[in-house]
């Protein structure tokens, strides 16, 4: 049997404006993830293939240490630059609240381009690609490469590959399509080595992130009634841990991983007053829907939102979403 990969169906204006603009300006959603990281990268060089000048508004210091690896990781800058550009590009974010203290830089450039995969996307740029049925951005930026007059590199490969890999939760969440595995097995084919990749993003944290995860594991709750699951991280925690609030991203994937639970969430103190909460779910739960309920967003069964209640309120609210939910 032979298999066709499917063609997807890309904003012209988008291809037109990398043919022709020059001077880019790549940013994600503040704390960057997997995805959110090997697309900019990825995408920077198809612009380097494409010969055209840019910037990355993402700091080398808010990269996870499991990334490190990344081609294209130790050029970032060490504090991006808040200048105007010909062209603001906006990768894995799903309203421009995400772009963080980059999102002003939005209004100051004239041209704008936002590629996402997110459900809840609010079509914030003058150019907007979204794909909700897309596994990740990356993914979108492999399609992006294959749409334009330059052969896919191993170094672009990789970082797609890395996107592809962390936001799918290793292949094994529903957003894993036939074509998300022809297309990594695309990659694989340019050189990426699975195993590779595997050690150095799953199997390469740091003894304080083994620390930490002890402090988080043993707050942990569950309440038996929803099969909600949660633990918190104050900044006290990482202090006295010396882990980084980089490194708390896998948490709250390793607390959905327990047979019982329905929902996790881990709540991190990022700043003083203010916390963000990483949501995780089974089917048929939608945590989605029930970030956007309090603010934030995501996909179905990965999501989050952003708050400035304490945390008691905040899991008081969280149950009493899940019990009527269910």
């Amino acid at each position: 049997m032979i298999f066709t990969r499917k063609k997807k169906i890309i904003n012209k204006n988008i291809t037109d404006l990398l043919d022709h603009e020059d001077d880019f300006i790549i940013a994600t959603h503040i704390q960057p993830d997997g995805d959110g990281i090997g697309a900019t990268l990825a995408f920077s060089q198809l612009l380097s293939a494409l010969k055209q000048t840019f910037t990355i508004a993402v700091g080398r210091n808010v990269i996870p240490p499991q990334y490190d690896f990344l081609p294209g990781v130790d050029d970032l800058p060490k504090e991006p630059k808040k200048e105007a550009h010909k062209v603001f590009v906006a990768l894995d974010a799903a309203n421009r609240n995400r772009l963080g203290d980059m999102a002003p830089v939005l209004d100051l450039c004239p041209n704008s381009i936002n590629i996402d995969h997110h459900p809840d996307n609010t079509e914030f740029a003058a150019e907007n690609w979204i794909e909700s049925s897309t596994s990740s951005v990356s993914e979108q930026v492999y399609d992006l490469w294959k749409s334009m007059s330059v052969p896919l590199t191993k170094a672009a490969a990789t970082c797609i590959y890395v996107g592809m890999l962390t936001d799918t939760g290793r292949w094994q969440y529903s957003n894993t399509t036939p074509n998300t595995l022809r297309i990594a097995a695309e990659l694989v084919d340019l050189g990426v080595s699975p195993v590779d990749v595997f050690n150095k993003v799953y199997e390469n944290y740091s003894f304080e992130w083994f620390k930490l995860l002890a402090v988080g594991m043993k707050k942990a709750v569950f309440d038996g009634n929803t099969g909600l699951v949660y633990t918190f991280i104050e900044l006290k925690d990482l202090v006295e841990t010396g882990a980084k609030m980089e490194e708390t991203e896998s948490l709250v994937d390793l607390l959905r991983s327990v047979g019982s639970v329905n929902v996790a969430m881990v709540i991190k103190e990022t700043k003083p007053g203010e916390i963000k909460a990483s949501l995780r779910s089974r089917k048929p739960v939608d945590v989605g829907k029930l970030a956007r309920d309090f603010g934030g967003g995501g996909h179905m069964n990965a999501a989050g939102f952003v708050s400035t209640e304490p945390l008691d309120a905040i899991v008081e609210k969280v149950t009493r979403w899940l019990t009527a939910y269910s």
